[in-house]
């Protein structure tokens, strides 16, 4: 039978779906090449649609491949960690890719097609919250060839598309698929794919068959093998319209432990973000030991170490380590398997470990923070959880060293708070704490040890039953949930109070510790005091840069430098709305935020510094304000002719008058007036914080956020009327009915003169009676 070249290509691809062959595969392509050579033995020949298509790929792919980039991460002891994809988008040497390709702090190298490195100058532009990254790369003499933008969003339903990568390890693949939807996931706009995404492919480019980028592969999904995602070209756009470079040597200092304070041990990926310190990847003592040893001086005996820690997989183990001699020899206390361990290290293998007390106790907390803490006397090694004892031992096998931190396996463990001291204060419950808690205790039976028999009475009056089995277990969820919500209401109570009590506070200490009070309120976790310190080293980085006469202007210059030039610190544009760009230390971690809370910082910087910045809130825009010292700069020869407007927002952008009068306009639609220019108090500007928060909560409805921004504006501002109604409508939404009734009733007690009585005995008449 002679058959066409077309049917039997058709039949060909018909034969590979049944048998499940992707057109990535190999074997497809092998056979796809045989099927063509094939056809050209045909009497007459003529160019079908499918050699056309075929040969049209390998010039599309022949095309796009020489802009494709290999990128691969390093380990801290050198070694490979991980591997990425990039691609060219500026001849000049500018490479796109994602965010988590690189990691914060890791150095990574840049491979062209050909193999060669090209050397790496800076991180031109950064966005963690989007996953992307602009890398700047030297060109030398080689001619580095960009992809052409698709325009943004025009990536249409059911369009074909490519996409580059080294998925697995495996370099220079491509695998061929359509775009099935554009998708929201998790606030981002994303393009969903239907090809196979894989480790390695994260950071390529999305080509269309015309040869232009469309986006950026960013992740694979967790349903379905053959479905992943890529990050609009539009995102990438906007970060490449606003770049925060960074030198490479400092990004590779970022987020790394302090080598002034720490030695870490054994390999893994030891780094402190976010008040944390985090332990990622198996070291490579044995177990997948690895340490992180504190440089601090230790007391006399009898003293104490302590941290909290918080494991990914309580199958792992991690927590601390004492009398350590810098190697293979220490103590180490820590949970593993949901148990508490105590061992003696005296070498690399487990033949030279003796584990000399493992027990249970009721006081760990699976999947949560909890204290471990080790008090170490002339006699004895004392363990505590969450300050209770749980080991004691008289082993004496070491009896100095380091202390520190460990992890063992793969877990990825979290650590807050270390503290070395005499006598460190141990975490318990108050009397009053342990009585009202205790009244939550009620009889309990094993329902897992329920009889067959017992199964079968019950079976008698299946129905009922049945029905009074759901009823309860209905009733234990909606207690379940009422827990949950009061154990985030009572880890709220001692930020709302530490807010309260910052009206006592002096002055220059409000705006720092307010700030990141509000951030607590949505990250109780954040470590306030470690902020409070990197602060200080950040001051220190700048004025170790200048001279110790220096004047204002040479000040606000080295300042710029520090913040825009040299860490790339920038306004949030991409996702301007998101509530990580008014939490101040997120704004520390990430380099970017809003004109508000990156003006704190500056603000903050520049009082360590010796200058005298205040807040301006304009209209719709935060700046700030340097108050020039005119005595100061005159005799130094400088001139700051009088303040200075600054947008920090816009990298420290020196504002005109004039330039601050259109900024006016263009959100009041009105003139200047000198009162917008005036210094705004520590409490107008935490409230302004409060108040964008408030403002994303509401709309995305969500009532509990919304409640607790309330409950901070009314904790800096305790008499505000309309404050203190809004907390008590949101008490009433959210059921804190008791709460709600309280607020009112103060309301109707205090009586202050702007008070609507009758609207509030309303509200209250409102609010359902409770026993």
């Amino acid at each position: 039978m002679d058959v066409s070249k077309v049917d039997l290509f058709s039949l060909f691809l018909a034969n590979c779906q049944e048998v499940n062959v992707h057109r990535s595969n190999p074997l497809f392509l092998l056979c796809i090449t045989t099927l063509v050579l094939s056809c050209l033995s045909v009497t007459s020949f003529s160019a079908t649609a499918a050699d056309v298509d075929v040969k049209s790929h390998q010039e599309l792919i022949a095309k796009i491949r020489p802009s494709v980039m290999t990128i691969r991460v390093n380990g801290r002891d050198g070694d490979a960690m991980g591997l990425g994809t990039g691609f060219v988008i500026d001849s000049a040497g500018l490479i796109a890719t994602n965010f988590h390709v690189i990691d914060e702090g890791r150095p990574f190298t840049v491979e062209m097609a050909s193999g060669k490195r090209l050397r790496v100058t800076s991180v031109e532009a950064s966005d963690r919250a989007n996953d992307l990254v602009l890398i700047r790369v030297d060109p030398e003499n080689e001619t580095l060839k960009a992809i052409e933008f698709a325009e943004p969003m025009s990536c249409d339903q059911g369009t074909r598309v490519l996409a580059f990568g080294n998925p697995l390890g495996l370099e220079g693949s491509v695998v061929e698929g359509i775009v099935s939807a554009q998708r929201e996931i998790e606030g981002r706009m994303l393009l969903q794919l239907a090809m196979p995404v894989e480790p390695g492919n994260s950071g390529g480019p999305l080509v269309d068959l015309d040869g232009r980028v469309h986006g950026i592969i960013n992740m694979k999904s967790a349903i379905d093998d053959n479905l992943g995602f890529a990050i609009p070209i539009d995102q990438l756009i906007s970060l490449r319209d606003h770049p925060n470079p960074v030198s490479i040597d400092r990004w590779i200092r970022l987020g790394n432990m302090n080598e002034e304070s720490w030695t870490t041990l054994f390999g893994a990926v030891w780094q402190q973000r976010n008040g944390h310190i985090t332990a990622r990847g198996l070291g490579n003592g044995f177990g997948g030991r690895s340490l992180c040893l504190s440089k601090s001086d230790i007391p006399k005996r009898p003293f104490e170490i302590s941290v909290e820690v918080r494991m990914d997989d309580e199958a792992g183990a991690a927590g601390l380590v004492f009398h350590s001699d810098g190697q293979d020899r220490h103590y180490g206390f820590y949970p593993s398997s949901g148990r508490l361990r105590l061992t003696c290290f005296m070498g690399p293998s487990i033949y030279s470990w003796q584990v000399l007390k493992e027990v249970a106790s009721e006081h760990y907390l699976l999947d949560q923070w909890n204290q471990l803490k080790v008090r170490i006397d002339n006699e004895s090694i004392r363990c505590f959880v969450n300050g209770q004892l749980v080991i004691e031992s008289r082993d004496a096998q070491l009896t100095h060293g380091q202390v520190g931190l460990a992890k063992f396996r793969d877990t990825k463990p979290d650590f807050k708070r270390f503290q070395i001291g005499t006598e460190l204060p141990s975490e318990a419950l108050s009397e009053s704490a342990q009585k009202w808690l205790g009244q939550l205790d009620v009889p309990s039976i094993d329902l897992d040890s329920l009889r067959t028999e017992q199964v079968q009475d019950l079976g008698e009056s299946s129905e009922l039953s049945s029905r009074e089995l759901t009823r309860r277990a209905v009733k234990l969820e909606k207690q379940a949930a009422q827990f949950r919500r009061i154990a985030h209401d009572v880890q709220r109570t001692v930020t709302i109070q530490r807010l309260h009590k910052l009206l006592e506070a002096k002055p220059d200490e409000q705006l720092l510790q307010g700030a990141l009070l509000i951030a607590a309120l949505d990250n109780p976790d954040i470590d306030i005091d470690a902020y409070k310190i990197r602060i200080e080293e950040m001051a220190a980085e700048v004025l170790s840069e200048l001279p110790a006469d220096a004047t204002s202007v040479q000040k606000q210059v080295a300042l710029h430098r520090y913040l825009f030039d040299e860490n790339g610190f920038h306004g949030s544009r991409s996702e301007y709305y998101h509530p990580a760009n008014s939490h101040l230390n997120r704004v520390i971690d990430d380099r970017e935020g809003l004109p508000i809370t990156m003006s704190i910082l500056y603000m903050e910087l520049g009082r360590r510094l010796g200058l005298r910045i205040e807040g301006v809130g304009l209209p719709g825009h935060f700046v700030v304000k340097h108050v020039g010292d005119e005595k100061d700069d005159q005799r130094n020869g400088d001139q700051l002719n009088g303040d200075q407007l600054i947008d920090v927002f816009d990298r420290g952008k020196l504002l005109t008058r004039s330039e601050a009068a259109d900024i006016v306009a263009s959100h009041a639609r009105r003139p200047l007036r000198d009162e917008d220019l005036r210094g705004s108090t520590s409490t107008e500007i935490l409230t302004r914080v409060l108040n964008n928060l408030l403002g994303i909560a509401g709309d995305g409805k969500d009532a509990e956020a919304m409640l607790r921004y309330t409950e901070g504006l009314v904790a800096i501002n305790p008499g505000m009327v309309d404050f203190r109604m809004m907390r008590a409508q949101l008490r009433g939404i959210t059921g804190r009915y008791t709460a709600a009734r309280e607020e009112l009733d103060w309301l109707l007690e205090n009586n202050p003169p702007e008070l609507d009585r009758e609207l509030v005995e309303r509200m209250r008449s409102a609010l359902p009676n409770q026993k």
